[in-house]
């Protein structure tokens, strides 16, 4: 029982989000569309961040330095997100299939 009512959970859950979904373009699309880019760029700030030895500061150890952080991480994801990150590495994270088929073949 546990695991269908589980599972009748987890199908409501993806009605609602689904629900949620503009139809139409919103000021926000642009945004939603530069998500890989976002994913695939956050780790390296974060490395270079946790490098750099800023996550030891006693400064986040305050509740001020963690929603100071957490509107820094949000400001530097929605910059990952923008068209101009997009069109910028695109070359590098959208490598055309014809390429990589060329590269890999010599032909």
């Amino acid at each position: 029982m546990t695991t269908l009512a589980t599972f009748a959970c987890s199908l409501t859950l993806a009605a609602c989000f689904l629900a949620c979904v503009p139809r139409h373009r919103t000021w926000f699309t642009p945004l939603g569309a530069g998500t890989p880019y976002a994913h695939l760029l956050y780790g390296f700030l974060a490395r270079s961040a946790e490098h750099e030895g800023w996550y030891g500061g006693v400064w986040l150890r305050h509740p001020t330095g963690a929603a100071t952080l957490t509107l820094l991480a949000a400001a530097l994801t929605t910059a990952l997100c923008t068209p101009l990150v997009r069109h910028l590495c695109q070359a590098v994270l959208e490598n055309p299939l014809r390429r990589t088929l060329t590269q890999l073949t010599g032909r």
